[in-house]
């Protein structure tokens, strides 16, 4: 039974990209040499400073979320949010949550929520069909279609994915999209044909918040 249910809901993995560095030959110039230095000398700084911006919302996660080691619903929504420390949006997610204290509480009492690194592959007991299986992160990413981070998932009090939301939500959408779930305005809607995302545009319209529909 649980190699039928990945089977079924196995969807897409991430593709990872490579960058391929080209190094000089005997035909290069002193002139171009000095480029590739500073170039490469450019790329190091970044990096450092990456190493500080990418990891100083850490304890965000740590105080806002649940141990992702068993992930479960417990009687609320759920929310299972895929991230990396390499991702700007990412960060950027975090230092919303960081900064919004009202965003902050929901996430932390109105759902039960995750935080799952994309890039570290760790194990999990995820909770479907009244039961808790065993499973890793990419696994986890090629059940949920994760092609990038950050994407937020948003399920049911029975562990079914809702609404999937692939890219950065900023604080005020992040909130509404919350309340619409504690709505249960979604229910008995049908994902699959975009009832659940045509409920929650209108929710966004009702609320403020600027939404074009987008072309078939």
């Amino acid at each position: 039974m649980k190699e039928l249910f990945f089977k079924k809901t196995i969807i897409s993995s991430i593709v990872a990209s490579t960058i391929l560095l080209t190094g000089c030959n005997e035909t290069t110039t002193k002139a171009e040499v000095v480029e590739v230095k500073k170039e490469v000398a450019t790329v190091t700084k970044k990096e450092e400073v990456a190493k500080v911006t990418y990891t100083k919302y850490d304890n965000v996660v740590n105080e806002t979320f649940k141990d992702p080691a068993k992930i479960g619903p417990d009687g609320k929504i759920m929310l299972i949010i895929f991230g990396t420390n390499t991702d700007p949006y990412t960060d950027r997610l975090k230092a919303d949550i960081k900064n919004s204290e009202e965003l902050t509480n929901k996430i932390k009492n109105d759902l039960t929520s995750y935080y799952l690194k994309a890039h570290e592959n760790l194990r999990h007991k995820l909770f479907h069909e009244n039961e808790f299986m065993d499973v890793d992160t990419k696994t986890m990413i090629s059940i949920y279609g994760i092609e990038s981070t950050p994407t937020l998932i948003f399920a049911d009090k029975q562990g079914k994915a809702v609404i999937v939301v692939p890219g950065y939500m900023e604080t005020k959408q992040f909130i509404e999209t919350i309340k619409f779930m504690k709505s249960n305005k979604w229910e008995g809607k049908d994902r699959k044909n975009g009832e659940v995302y045509e409920a929650l545009r209108t929710h966004y319209i009702e609320n403020g918040i600027d939404v074009k529909k987008k072309d078939k």
